[in-house]
Order: C-alpha cells, then structure tokens, then sequence
C-alpha cells in the first residue's frame, strides 16, 4: 500500500509477526526508513518481537512501537508497556 504525503511517496509494507515468516521480515527490513512494530497488550512480547528489535538496533533502523487490543477488558493500559518495553531494551521517559 502506498499513499502520498506533503509530495512525499509513503509505501507501508506489512509482514507477517509468525516466526515461519521470519526470513522475508528479515529481508523486508533492508528496503525500509523506519519500522512500526504492532505487539498484541495480550500476548505481550513474543519471542520473534525480540529478534526484530535486535534487527532493527544493529540496523540502526527507528522504530515505532504500537500496542494493540488496549481495550480488553481487565487490562492496565501500563502493564503491557512495561512488558513489552524492558525486554525489548527500550527505556526512556513516559
């Protein structure tokens, strides 16, 4: 999918989060600027999120962090950023 904004060409490329799928994240990661990284509040970290972190550090790629499904019920809107934020090595304010 691709849009245009401010005269600028915005290609979004949307790869499988599954570990059999591994390979072509990978190599998806060498034609892009920067990373949005959709993790599940319910799943938390998976062990494939780590990878791609790691990935895109060494790559020195920037990235975006989204949580997703904020809204099931008996969840601390916190609780899934600090689990996800810790391990993933990310640590700053907010």
């Amino acid at each position: 999918m691709n849009f245009n904004y401010n005269g600028i060409k915005i290609n979004l490329l949307d790869t499988p989060g599954h570990k059999d799928f591994a390979e072509d994240t990978y190599r998806t990661l060498t034609a892009v600027d920067s990373v949005i990284l959709v993790i599940d509040c319910v799943k938390g970290v998976e062990e494939q999120t780590e990878k791609l972190m790691n990935v895109c550090r060494m790559r020195n790629t920037p990235v975006i962090i989204f949580i997703n499904k904020l809204d099931r019920e008996g969840r601390n809107p916190i609780e899934p950023r600090n689990k996800i934020c810790h391990p993933c090595g990310i640590y700053g304010s907010g």
